[in-house]
């Protein structure tokens, strides 16, 4: 049975889920907020000295914007940054359908 994604049991942080993550603009316009699985998987990082910490690049209206994913597992981080490394160029919602049942 798939385990999708948005309802994996690791990506949460203190108990909360966090996905989808909550998207800020990069190039500082507060006006153009989003919200929800929207966009285009652009990258993602997995900075050294923060290793539960994945954050997302996402490209939504022409606009680069980058979310937050915690969770409370570096392993399952490192994980999780090289599985979406190999579906860049799916749109937020897709990678939310992704099936993750093989990380648990």
């Amino acid at each position: 049975m798939a385990l999708l994604l948005r309802d994996h049991p690791q990506i949460v942080f203190l108990g909360s889920s966090t996905w989808p993550p909550a998207w800020s603009n990069l190039r500082t316009h507060a006006a153009k907020q989003v919200e929800g699985e929207v966009g285009t998987l652009i990258g993602t990082i997995l900075p050294e000295n923060v290793p539960t910490t994945l954050y997302v690049q996402m490209e939504y209206d022409g606009e680069p914007y980058l979310g937050t994913l915690m969770v409370d597992d570096a392993a399952f981080a490192r994980k999780l940054h090289d599985f979406l490394q190999k579906h860049i160029g799916l749109s937020i919602k897709e990678v939310g359908n992704l099936d993750l049942s093989h990380m648990l």
